[in-house]
């Protein structure tokens, strides 16, 4: 199992403990296409054109009053670790 560390730090600078546990695509195209000789429905997801959201396994979003999307990342923002993943 991979996991990927939280990115979240907190004012005073410590890192978060916690680890990424969910991933939400902000438009993200989504299609389903007939093939025409076994008839079958194939289902397929293009890159998201906007921006994702993080869930920590200890504080969720991390979101606090002023702050309601603290995890939130554009894909050439994101760790490393989770471009891998979800490319």
């Amino acid at each position: 199992m991979t996991t990927v560390p939280c990115p979240y730090r907190y004012k005073n600078g410590k890192s978060c403990t916690g680890s990424i546990v969910r991933v939400e695509a902000y438009k993200a195209d989504v299609w389903w296409v007939l093939d025409q000789q076994t008839g079958a429905w194939s289902f397929s997801v293009g890159e998201p054109r906007s921006h994702f959201h993080l869930f920590c396994s200890e504080q969720g979003n991390h979101a606090s009053k002023g702050r309601p999307d603290a995890l939130k990342y554009y894909y050439r923002d994101l760790p490393a670790e989770l471009r891998a993943i979800i490319a």
